[in-house]
């Protein structure tokens, strides 16, 4: 059975539970859509290509750490919306919250249909990592700010970005490698 946007209501047994994110996405999708490349520093294909690679990035890495690989994607899905939906970058982390809470209560709202809320600690755990993603430097209590700050660390350098010798990037990318037994170092 389908919903209004064209996602499955129903959850199957075969894949990851993620339906949440998918229906997510296709909110987000729908305000990507009434953009304009108008005076934005970050370009729409740009933040919309960097929300899908590290939202499954993150779900890999997730499994990998034992965490909610659904949480993970929309952890991911959200760090950089006040970028993708603004164009701007300056604070996109903590001005997130705004989108993010708004997206959300659409979400829980009215699109859910019958799928679960996505709860108030779930959101706060989303606002947090999305405030603290871009000091790479700093080590967080919460697991899912520490997997964003990873993930937004190797997509960026696997999208070509240099890591910066002083941004904490480059510790973070060599330790997924390892994690992940992938021989290739960033010196």
């Amino acid at each position: 059975m389908l919903s209004n946007d064209g996602w499955p209501v129903e959850r199957g047994r075969k894949g990851l539970s993620v339906w949440r994110l998918n229906r997510i996405l296709s909110l987000i999708q729908k305000r990507i859509q009434l953009l304009s490349e108008i005076d934005r520093e970050i370009p729409i294909v740009w933040s919309t290509m960097h929300m899908y690679t590290t939202m499954q990035l993150a779900k890999l890495i997730a499994i990998q750490r034992k965490l909610d690989p659904e949480l993970a994607g929309l952890v991911c899905a959200f760090h950089d919306i006040y970028t993708l939906l603004t164009g701007q970058y300056n604070d996109h982390g903590v001005l997130a919250e705004k989108y993010i809470r708004e997206i959300i209560k659409e979400y829980n709202e009215i699109a859910r249909d019958e799928l679960p809320i996505i709860t108030t600690t779930e959101i706060e755990c989303i606002i947090s990592s999305a405030k603290v993603h871009s000091n790479k430097l700093t080590k967080e209590v919460n697991e899912y700010s520490e997997l964003l700050k990873d993930i937004d660390s190797l997509d960026s350098y696997l999208a070509g970005t240099s890591p910066g010798r002083t941004s904490g990037r480059i510790p973070r990318i060599n330790q997924l490698f390892e994690a992940l037994n992938i021989d290739h170092k960033i010196e």
